[in-house]
């Protein structure tokens, strides 16, 4: 069995060696479309294994025949046409669904209050300042969380694990599911409020909702308005499913007070650059109210470790007379 791996980095020696066990594979850390697609066409590959920022369409499975699996660490599916994946044979292996595994993985719900917690202290300022020779206060006074009100956009696994954080620093969860049988699977008090009401009275929204077509822009201009001025919003989850120009426009008018985000629209496309002239992030670097990371929430050395061992073996037991 011929492998194809287009990110090696990180990968524990154990998995390596596991994989390696399976047939002969081929090391690239692979940044570029182009060379993505003549490495997996110059030979037969039967697996391989996938790189966020690279796209894995129709045109991509045309050209490989020989391939039997596509292999993603990842929940979030946006990178792969599925329907193009079934319509050539190919088993599409993901993270998705793999409650046991991912309810251990915390690394982008860690992120996701790290983010909070860095925009309402003002502490990318604050530090910038000490850097600078400053050793000013006033300019940082800096929000609490205690006794405010989290809303969750979801209440999935991430919003589940979030939740458990806002309760722990004296927060009143409230949260928005289309499962009601969601609420039943929080281990701590989080309230159901309907949707205009979950953007209407939280001071921070925290967006764990997955990208789906039903979801693109969800969160829009007409939720954003509600909001109130001293309110911020977190998206850890997809950039798709943020408005992002009814974003700016609330920042720039000041109907919402900041937001930091670890993900913005396509960001699943992109190699290891940003798309020239982004309007979110040139108002990010002359604005302390906007705060962005470059989608790195899951990307946590434990979490990516036990992640990758995790999509080896299940290969290994997807391959016909697996052990």
């Amino acid at each position: 069995m011929r492998i194809l791996h287009l990110e090696p980095k990180r990968y524990p020696q154990e998995a390596k060696e596991r994989l390696e066990a399976l047939g002969p594979v081929a090391w690239v850390d692979c940044y570029d479309q182009a060379e993505m697609m003549k490495l997996a066409t110059t030979t037969p590959y039967e697996v391989v294994f996938v790189k966020l920022g690279l796209a894995f369409d129709a045109d991509f499975f045309q050209a490989c025949p020989s391939l039997k699996y596509l292999v993603t660490p990842t929940t979030g599916l946006n990178h792969i046409d599925l329907a193009a994946a079934e319509d050539h044979g190919v088993t599409v292996l993901s993270l998705k669904g793999e409650v046991a595994l991912l309810d251990t993985i915390k690394s982008t719900a860690e992120h996701t209050w790290a983010l909070l917690l860095m925009l309402i202290r003002n502490l990318q300022g604050a530090t910038a300042h000490v850097e600078q020779g400053g050793w000013q206060r006033e300019p940082f006074l800096a929000g609490e969380l205690d006794g405010k009100v989290l809303g969750l956009l979801g209440l999935g696994r991430l919003g589940r694990i979030v939740a458990g954080y806002g309760y722990v620093f004296g927060m009143h969860v409230q949260a928005y599911d289309t499962d009601p049988t969601a609420f039943d699977r929080c281990p701590h008090p989080v309230e159901s409020v309907d949707l205009n009401e979950l953007f209407a009275t939280s001071d921070v929204v925290s967006i764990h909702i997955p990208s789906v077509p039903e979801t693109r822009q969800f969160v829009n201009a007409s939720l954003l308005q509600v909001m109130p001025p001293h309110a911020v919003l977190i998206n850890t989850a997809r950039g798709e499913v943020v408005d992002e120009s009814a974003l700016l426009a609330a920042l720039k008018g000041g109907t919402l007070a900041g937001a930091a985000v670890d993900v913005l629209d396509g960001d699943s496309a992109w190699s290891d650059t940003l798309v020239p002239g982004h309007p979110l992030v040139a108002y990010a670097a002359t604005h302390p109210n906007l705060l962005i990371t470059p989608h790195m929430g899951g990307y946590g050395k434990e979490s990516i470790e036990r992640t990758r061992v995790f999509m080896v073996e299940k290969l290994v037991k997807a391959l016909p007379n697996a052990d």
